[in-house]
């Protein structure tokens, strides 16, 4: 396994607690220090870019979505336009919160519920209950206007970043944007979106999916039974690259069997089943049905995967799903800096996104969508809607599985004589290149 160390940047040497200092070792006080935490809160959310929600969350002119960091909210609206603006959620009266949760502004207004102020949907101020009882200077249209934050669109997802001299989301996405592109992440839609509460620290939680090290032990359906070195880490984990701005992907992998002694056609088809049952998201029942058909022909072992994809291809143009050409240069799996993580296959996605809950640097929210390009006829023009917080117990298997090891390795944190965790640079590139990157936020 190949990692592109050329494109890492330098790291702080000083002013930043529990620091990089070694590209093999992460610190573990990184993971529950409240100190660190409040210079996470200071100095890295309010200044990254950061998914806020999916364009099909506000689909018409006036929905509106709060999003939460920390203890800012953040209300992100569609305009008249069909533009998106995102608006620092407080009245400039006396900061009433404008919006909770999920909704629609009728009538092109944002209302104060406290004291009936109004504002247009681009943020400009439309009236003042009883102006005449205001100092002139205090009710001066421009001053009133709602403060905005850096808004962008890409992959079908809105990015907000609450620093008004951070670079666009352009050039901080730049090379991930590009590889990520052939995916077709704009063209999906919500199957079901779900999250829970975990008692980990956010990095943990997003750290469980930025290295496939941990599946021959974690998962046993994945792995197919093999222990030990009888699965081929290589193999499944593929290659690594990461870029500057702590954004990463892995390549596409090479086509090997990791579990010796099984067919590529058994593999395949396990795999496949594994992740349905397993997760829902990853492989759905489309796979399934167009897999299952290929399982009453007389097909090639060796050649399984290479029918299957000519079959679902067969099938989507059917069906009119606009799949993408398969992508050359990415596996599509991969980290968008800072929190959010998306493994695709088949024109499904499952995407994660992991936060901090409040100030507690010992639990997250965590998020899990999955996602799908639909047929013809099946653009649901429904607002998806979060379910939960959904009991460990009650997702499936996979994630259970993950969960359970997020919740034992917060646990052993704190352990006397831990000091530093210990990392492989080939199997955990991309866990070494996020950590490294929120040290250029915090050393600012």
């Amino acid at each position: 396994m190949t990692i592109h160390t050329e494109r890492r940047i330098e790291q702080p040497s000083t002013g930043v607690p529990f620091a990089i200092t070694d590209s093999s070792k992460v610190p573990a006080g990184r993971y529950f220090s409240p100190e660190f935490a409040q210079l996470e809160k200071e100095k890295l959310w309010p200044h990254v870019w950061q998914m806020a929600c999916r364009l099909d969350e506000i689909p018409r002119p006036g929905d509106f979505t709060e999003y939460k960091i920390n203890d800012q909210s953040i209300m992100v609206v569609r305009q008249a336009d069909n533009t998106v603006k995102a608006y620092f959620n407080a009245c400039r009266h006396r900061a009433t919160a404008l919006a909770t949760d999920t909704g629609t502004f009728h009538g092109g207004q944002i209302v104060c519920p406290y004291h009936g102020w109004r504002w247009n949907l681009d943020g400009s101020n439309s009236y003042v209950f009883a102006e005449r009882g205001f100092a002139p200077h205090c009710v001066e249209r421009d001053s009133l206007r709602l403060s905005e934050c850096q808004v962008g669109e890409l992959f079908g997802m809105v990015w907000i970043n609450m620093d008004p001299e951070a670079p666009p989301l352009s050039e901080a996405m730049g090379e991930i944007a590009e590889v990520m592109a052939p995916i077709g992440f704009e063209r999906m839609q919500v199957r079901w979106w779900r999250h829970l509460i975990l008692p980990g620290n956010w990095k943990v939680a997003q750290e469980a999916f930025l290295e496939a090290y941990h599946v021959m032990q974690a998962h046993p359906s994945l792995a197919m039974g093999a222990a030990d070195d009888d699965f081929n880490l290589d193999a499944f984990g593929g290659t690594f690259e990461c870029f500057k701005g702590g954004h990463a992907h892995m390549l596409p992998l090479s086509g090997e069997v990791p579990v010796e002694g099984m067919t590529v056609a058994d593999y395949f088809i396990q795999f496949n089943n594994a992740l349905y049952f397993g997760t829902d998201a990853y492989a759905t029942e489309r796979e399934m049905f167009i897999q299952q058909g290929l399982l009453e022909r007389g097909i090639d072992p060796e050649q399984f995967p290479l029918a299957f994809f000519g079959a679902l291809y067969e099938y989507a143009q059917g069906a009119g799903i606009p799949l993408p050409p398969p992508p050359t240069n990415t596996s599509g799996y991969g980290h968008i800096f800072p929190n959010i993580t998306v493994l695709p296959a088949y024109g499904n996605s499952i995407m994660y996104r992991v936060r901090p809950n409040g100030d507690d640097p010992e639990s997250c929210i965590f998020e899990v969508w999955a996602l799908q390009i639909p047929a013809a006829g099946e653009d649901s023009e429904d607002r998806p809607e979060l379910e939960g917080p959904i009991p460990v117990e009650d997702w499936p298997q996979i994630f259970k599985e993950d969960f359970a090891n997020i919740t034992a390795q917060q646990k052993g944190l704190k352990t006397q004589g831990l000091d530093d965790l210990v990392l492989s640079e080939r199997y955990e590139a991309m866990i070494v290149n996020s950590h490294q990157t929120i040290d250029q936020f915090l050393a600012r």
